[in-house]
């Protein structure tokens, strides 16, 4: 069984270390690169990084292989371990960069795509810019897990085939549940929308979900959320329910597949 290289702590923590790294000044572009083309192809493409913060900042540059789980959390993996993985058609310009103040360097992402292609699905994995602590970085560590905080940027590289076209994504099931917060212990009334990317390339989407007091009329929209699936992926999007929402309610999910012209509904009545 696959393991994840990343426990959970450490994976919220990598987030942290992107939004940080912006505060502080250092930007990257773009975070998602997206490859096609035929089998014995040679594409590359040029990530940028700018350094507008005081300091001088260093990179090592390498791979991972990553999936979400059924929650849209990363998981992130040693590359070329999970079957949709591209890691190995990839090279690096640079295996370490060093960024001064106020200077945009750039590396270069090279995909040889396999010829004979074996798989027809997309593929992808994840380009992996962390920083090299130096001996005059100052470093706060995090009292829990006992590590130095530095920063790591995560870019998302996919591989589509030429042929896959399909973009279709549609709900498999909404619920309602209840569960405790893990921060305040308090109890939440949450409404889920489980969604199956049903194409065969990856997708964006937009779901809205809206609930309507079947005795008064009233409307209330919760707040909508952005995903993006692999093919043949399921996720679940919760939404919490306002606690002041009491009675019977027709519930209305909407997914908004890249335009809004693409569009699923779903619908359920709640009892809250």
């Amino acid at each position: 069984m696959l393991k994840s290289i990343f426990p959970q702590s450490i994976a919220f923590l990598l987030l942290c270390f992107v939004t940080l790294l912006s505060a502080q000044g250092v930007t990257v572009s773009p975070t998602r690169l997206f490859f096609s083309g035929d089998p014995g192809s040679v594409q590359s493409q040029t990530v940028t990084l700018k350094n507008d913060s005081p300091n001088t900042v260093s990179f090592s540059v390498g791979l991972n292989d990553w999936y979400r789980d059924i929650n849209g959390q990363k998981l992130y993996f040693a590359p070329n371990t999970l079957p949709q993985s591209n890691a190995s058609w990839l090279k690096t310009s640079d295996k370490n960069i060093t960024i001064a103040p106020g200077e945009t360097k750039e590396v270069v992402l090279t995909m040889t795509v396999p010829k004979p292609l074996k798989t027809e699905g997309v593929t992808n994995s994840m380009l992996m810019l962390t920083q090299i602590a130096r001996q005059d970085d100052v470093a706060s560590k995090e009292k829990s897990i006992g590590i130095k905080i530095l920063f790591e940027f995560a870019l998302h590289v996919f591989y589509t085939p030429k042929a896959n076209t399909n973009e279709d994504m549609d709900f498999v099931a909404i619920d309602f549940v209840t569960k405790k917060d893990e921060k305040t212990g308090v109890e939440q009334k949450l409404v889920t929308a489980k969604i199956k990317n049903l194409g065969n390339m990856n997708s964006d989407s937009t779901v809205e979900f809206e609930l309507m007091n079947k005795s008064t009329g009233a409307e209330t929209k919760l707040n909508p959320q952005a995903i993006s699936m692999m093919p043949g992926a399921e996720q679940v999007v919760s939404f919490v329910v306002p606690n002041n929402l009491k009675g019977t309610y027709k519930g209305v999910a909407i997914l908004r597949i890249g335009s809004e012209a693409n569009v699923r509904i779903g619908e359920k009545e709640f009892n809250f």
